[in-house]
């Protein structure tokens, strides 16, 4: 029970069980941003910012941006075509158990139905209450809802020159109050945010919450006791709606209070707490844009299971067009990503990381941002992951004429294994149920085969035999299930 306001109290609300479960969800950046579909989903700043690409792309196509303004969009933003349950039932195909919707970008424009601000999809725009239509749906399907907030960052977001609309008191519910560049932040900005968050909070009972960068500036932390009313308010609700949720956050938050998120990142190792990486299945933007950069299924994957493996899970992003439908390229993938989580989800709802993430020559950085490279990994990068009385390796790439080896130490094995003596009763191929998998055990030092007795410092080599080539079906990320007496 979390009887305070206190950080301190606050940091002993555990993580959800299903978090740790259920490690895939998607949600979707959508917004009058999408209208221009260019660049990325900063656009609404940058076509105010001289000498940005899209800036004078905004001067050729739509003209000065005193004169056709960011909120000229909204007409356009008409979601003509948004069906909630289809976005919903396609999630439900890509495997995800988690499923949300950036409920505020930094742009100031609300998609739900809000009593705080008129600029808000129900009053213009598609004139529809998105967050409320999703939630519901993502239910139906039996999901979770998250809500994704951006709005801290919307005061010092766009530009302010007395030419724009920015600084015009008409339009300060979008754009914010007119202020000169780097004045204070004003207490009652502060309060307007909290009331906007709890408000989606009360009224579509999301089982988590997600924030950007905003709300952890200086100028925030100035007003730290309106953060903890947040938290503390959704927390406390929570206890009353008899449900287990949680805040994902860029480590703005005490330890213990949320689950820290990394965006567009791999991490190097193991950690001891479940964290997150939201990462977009476009390269390019996470609004749609038209000259898109999509990954590979096979990216996708394997960067999902090496998360997995390191007690990570992956929120991903999709951008949908401003008329609500979802580009095909990006419906393609998340059904293909969703085949293979469908035959391989034995070795991800539920399992664990082992003592050691896996093995493999490939680098992977931790860095903030750099996920949106693709990672190339060989036959020799696998990843371990664990249940009760079964383990998983997972191959990242096809061995060479189908055999492999997983060179490790004992202790390694063990861990894999949960078992001190890591004995294998069977070894198969995850999703080919007729595919003959040969296997040994054996000490490198004598090459003899699994030795009866050994200490941690002697080396072994788990050896696996498979075809030559992955049978039908299997595309990328292959799992070797070993069975354990």
């Amino acid at each position: 029970m979390i009887d305070d306001q206190t950080w301190n109290s606050l940091g002993r609300h555990n993580i959800p069980k299903w978090f740790h479960d259920e490690p895939f969800g998607v949600y979707f950046h959508w917004g009058p941003y999408s209208v221009p579909a260019y660049g990325n989903e900063w656009y609404p700043r940058e076509m105010y910012l001289e000498g940005t690409d899209i800036y004078e792309h905004h001067v050729e196509t739509y003209g000065d941006p005193a004169d056709y303004g960011y909120h000229e969009f909204i007409p356009d933003f008409h979601g003509a075509e948004f069906d909630a349950d289809e976005w919903a039932a396609l999630c439900a195909e890509a495997g995800a158990d988690y499923v949300g919707i950036t409920a505020i970008h930094h742009d100031g424009f609300a998609l739900w139905d809000s009593d705080l601000t008129e600029w808000n999809a129900v009053e213009m725009g598609p004139e529809r209450d998105i967050v409320g239509e999703l939630a519901e749906a993502v239910r139906d399907h039996g999901m979770k809802f998250l809500a994704a907030f951006h709005h801290a960052a919307n005061w010092w977001y766009y530009p302010r020159d007395e030419d724009y609309h920015t600084m015009d008191p008409d339009y300060a519910g979008l754009y914010g109050p007119p202020h000169d560049e780097g004045e204070e932040l004003p207490e009652s900005y502060v309060e307007r945010w909290r009331d906007m968050t709890v408000e989606v909070i009360d009224n579509y009972r999301p089982d988590l919450l997600w924030f950007d960068f905003g709300w952890g500036s200086d100028a925030f932390l100035e007003y730290d006791e309106y953060r903890r009313d947040v938290v503390s308010h959704y927390y406390h609700r929570a206890e009353e709606w008899v449900k287990e949720v949680d805040v994902c956050h860029k480590k703005q938050l005490p330890p213990g209070v949320g689950i820290v998120d990394h965006e567009r990142m791999r991490a190097e190792d193991v950690t001891l707490q479940p964290w997150l990486t939201d990462t977009s299945i476009d390269r390019a933007s996470w609004g749609y844009v038209e000259d898109s950069d999509f990954k590979s299924v096979e990216t996708m994957v394997t960067g999902f299971v090496d998360r997995v493996s390191k007690n990570g899970n992956t929120l991903m992003n999709v951008g949908p067009r401003a008329d609500g439908t979802i580009p095909d390229d990006v419906v393609d993938r998340l059904r293909a990503f969703g085949d293979w989580l469908g035959t391989n989800r034995e070795a991800i709802a539920g399992t664990r990381p082992g003592w050691t993430f896996g093995e493999g020559p490939t680098d992977v950085t931790s860095g903030e941002f750099e996920e949106a490279t693709s990672v190339d990994f060989t036959a020799e990068d696998v990843r371990f992951v664990l249940a009760d009385d079964v383990s998983y390796i997972v191959l990242l790439d096809w061995p060479t004429d189908g055999f492999v080896e997983v060179e490790t130490s004992p202790r390694q094995l063990q861990s894999v294994s949960g078992h001190r003596q890591p004995r294998f009763d069977d070894v198969s191929l995850v999703g080919a149920p007729d595919v003959d998998v040969a296997w040994e055990v054996r000490e490198v030092e004598d090459g003899n085969w699994w030795p009866p007795e050994y200490d941690d410092s002697q080396e072994s080599v788990l050896c696996l035999q498979l075809p030559s080539n992955p049978p039908k079906g299997l595309d990328y990320a292959y799992v070797i299930r070993l069975d354990h007496s």
